[in-house]
């Protein structure tokens, strides 16, 4: 075969990402640099699984535009550092392919070269001995072999021998690698990819679930016995809602104060993330500034190395291994679209309930039960409710922790910083750091005519409430809305959210948006809360 045009592309990389997927048990026991997290085959997996369904069923014979919805099925399926890298791979092939109808041998090396250039930049540090390494070995090779004579077989095979080479020699680059005698785990992902696709075009093409001739690694292998703290795998999908204003490099500047093992991709509006961080809180709210999450991940990696050195020790003991009792969040909330930003952002059960339904300790008790867990963290997110909470634990043989969170925003800003897979008392006082660090304001009408903290106050006029002090009595909900912006927003103000609700529109908030990013260097984000009693609800953090 002298040309590759789309619908073979597509079958082929269908036999790479089943083959993929067979192995991702295997690649899962491998080593992760530079933090063992025991998953990587898993995320490559799920990665090109995810890839793999966006091109399925698409006809086209465009090398081109096959090559680049498979890339973007990547990016927007990628988990995990590996995951990542390999969709940074898929976007440079996609450059490569871009524009042509099919391709040749030679277009196959040049889109191996931009599969290297766009894997390198994708890491702040490079670092030899990984998936860099396979991907830029294959890559220099095949730009010295391959002549105008190779077929698009002859070309792949050569592919997939430097591809196995070079993962085979990654425990010369890497010392920890050495020390227990493994690969790279992410490199033997991509080798296995490449193994695939040869096969499909040897005839042999890799059925989902089932085992396939091939060269697809030499060893069994075993975890990496690491001992350490390792913090948190953060990785995120952000829509940039300034597209042209954004700049990746002084975006991962000051991302790289957070932590390390940082990787960085973007294709047009899309960003994704990976970063390891002890804080993965401080990151989310940073990134907050520049768009809105479309995915977000978070796994304790300390928790998974331990449980990992735990499970091998209890192995080798003949013993069943104890599993930790799960982790729920019971939080009080009101307004359909506040409850489903709750739920996105992990919440378990949510309580409808707020400042004109007040639960009693009873409901927090049946809420608890209801979780089937032994650990409890409760959110009240209004002050009224925060004694009744915890009366409840109290009362509770679980252990039980009500973070005091009194208003809606507390709530979400508590969420963006909670970790399923975290100790109680490690939630417990991240979400407390949280809390404190949003102010909220509200307006709602005025249920009579009085006059307090020297504030005059008719009926029906809509309230300016700051931090629980209200601040001014006006006719405009608008108006209202403005002040509580020019009372609470400060320097440090960097995140405005505005949830609208009781009787107020889109529109409506949208005018007050307005009027913060005109006078205010800080980002808005307007969001349809569907709250009774208050026209808006606002955070600023």
């Amino acid at each position: 075969m002298k040309r590759l045009d789309g619908q073979k592309l597509k079958e082929i990389i269908l036999s790479g990402v089943n083959a993929l997927i067979n192995n991702k048990d295997r690649i899962d026991t491998l080593n992760v640099f530079p933090v063992p997290d025991g998953d990587t085959g898993s995320n490559m997996g799920s990665t090109v699984e995810y890839a793999g369904k966006e091109i399925s069923d698409l006809e086209t014979n465009n090398i081109g535009e096959i090559s680049a919805k498979f890339s973007k099925g990547m990016l927007m399926g990628a988990r995990g550092n590996s995951g990542v890298i390999l969709s940074q791979i898929f976007k440079g092939i996609s450059v490569g392919f871009k524009g042509k109808e099919d391709a040749s041998s030679f277009d196959i090396v040049e889109a191996f070269k931009q599969a290297k250039i766009y894997a390198y930049k994708s890491v702040m540090t490079p670092v030899e001995g990984t998936i860099l390494t396979v991907i830029r070995v294959v890559s220099e090779k095949l730009e010295k072999t391959v002549t105008p004579s190779f077929s698009i077989e002859d070309t792949f095979s050569l592919a997939s021998q430097f591809a196995r080479e070079a993962t085979d020699s990654t425990p010369t680059l890497l010392p920890v690698l050495k020390e227990v005698g493994v690969v790279d785990s992410g490199g033997e992902g991509l080798s296995v990819l490449i193994e695939g696709i040869n096969l499909a075009l040897q005839g042999k093409h890799v059925e989902k679930g089932k085992g396939a001739s091939g060269n697809f690694g030499k060893f069994q292998f075993e975890t990496e016995n690491y001992e350490g703290e390792f913090g948190y795998c953060t990785e995120f999908i952000l829509e940039l809602k300034y597209p042209k204003n954004f700049i990746k490099e002084k975006f991962e500047k000051a991302v790289s104060r957070y932590g390390g093992s940082i990787v960085i991709v973007r294709d047009d509006e899309i960003v994704k993330i990976h970063i390891h961080t002890h804080k993965p809180g401080n990151v989310l709210n940073f990134a907050l500034k520049f768009g809105q999450f479309l995915k977000i991940k978070i796994d304790n990696m300390t928790i998974q190395a331990n449980q990992s050195n735990s499970a091998r020790k209890d192995n080798n003991d003949h013993a069943t291994p104890q599993i930790e009792a799960g982790l729920a969040v019971i939080a009080c909330n009101t307004g359909q679209g506040i409850i489903n930003d709750m739920k996105e952002l992990g919440t378990h059960f949510i309580i409808e309930a707020g400042q004109s339904s007040n639960p009693s300790a009873q409901d927090f008790i049946n809420a608890i039960e209801e979780t089937g867990v032994n650990r409890v963290i409760i959110l009240p997110n209004n002050s009224n409710i925060i004694l009744a909470a915890r009366q409840a634990a109290q009362t509770s043989k679980k252990e039980v922790i009500v973070v005091p969170s009194k208003t809606q925003m507390q709530g979400l800003a508590a969420m963006l910083n909670f970790d399923p897979h975290g100790t109680i008392k490690d939630n417990q006082e991240n979400m407390e750091e949280a809390i404190v660090s949003v102010k909220t304001g509200q307006v709602t009408k005025a249920a009579r005519s009085t006059r307090i903290e020297g504030v005059s106050v008719r009926e029906g006029e809509f309230l300016a409430i700051a931090e629980k002090k209200i601040l001014k009595s006006t006719k405009s909900k608008i108006q209202s809305a403005i002040a509580i912006a020019k009372k609470l927003i400060n320097n440090d103000s960097e995140i405005v959210t505005i949830y609208y609700g009781d009787d107020s529109t889109r529109t409506d908030a949208e005018e007050v948006s307005s009027y913060i990013e005109n006078n205010y260097d800080v980002e808005v984000e307007v969001k349809d809360g569907g709250q009774q009693v208050y026209n808006f609800l606002i955070s600023f953090e």
